[in-house]
């Protein structure tokens, strides 16, 4: 049931993040009326999040023995979109290609619940932090997903898992059972439980 839901809150924060940044580049530009300056704009209003963004992709891919280059944080305007920021990295395997495309996702929740679980244990309450958390979360929520050449590799790399799963399945059907045993843990359970109520306050913020 918390896994459900945790899966449909990310589904529910993708698709929140998509409009919003529509939304606000439809804004900008209404006041701006300069392409440049509209997207400078935003770039400036989701900075946290980008640097974030880019530095999963980089330090995964290093963990990954991934060959690296520069990582660059400056907005342009190209012919397939906006480009906020990019982090050169050298061609690899379909499996490490898609780790590194998705690394954003999980390094920004990973943010985004050590920030909130942090707000939890504060003895004595602060308006300035609490506002510099939430900006936080609302950046870094809003610039989890990867691009579209991010996820290049991930639809290789999940239809091998899958035949993976299926091969494991048909041979041996306690390991899966063994999995979804592990799933309804209370340990994992409980994870899953706060995972859902922290995911809450970006879409919230949305």
């Amino acid at each position: 049931m918390y896994q459900l839901l945790f899966f449909l809150e990310i589904v529910s924060l993708f698709l929140l993040s998509k409009l919003l940044t529509k939304a606000l580049l439809k804004l900008f530009f209404r006041i701006t009326k300069n392409n440049k300056i509209t997207v400078n704009l935003f770039f400036c209003l989701f900075f946290p999040g980008i640097v974030v963004h880019e530095m999963a992709h980089l330090l995964v891919a290093g963990l990954l023995l991934v060959k690296t280059g520069e990582m660059e944080l400056t907005p342009k305007i190209m012919e397939s979109g906006i480009r906020l920021g990019s982090v050169e990295v050298a061609k690899t395997d379909p499996f490490r290609k898609a780790i590194i495309g998705v690394a954003p996702v999980l390094l920004g929740l990973a943010v985004i619940f050590g920030i909130l679980f942090y707000l939890q244990t504060l003895t004595v309450k602060s308006m300035g932090l609490y506002l510099l958390s939430f900006y936080i979360v609302f950046t870094v929520g809003n610039t989890l997903f990867s691009s579209k050449k991010d996820l290049e590799g991930t639809i290789e790399f999940l239809f091998t898992l899958f035949l993976f799963l299926l091969a494991l399945f048909i041979i041996r059907v306690e390991t899966v059972q063994s999995f979804f045993q592990f799933l309804q843990k209370t340990e994992v359970i409980n994870f899953f439980k706060n995972a859902d109520v922290f995911l809450l306050a970006p879409i919230l913020i949305d």
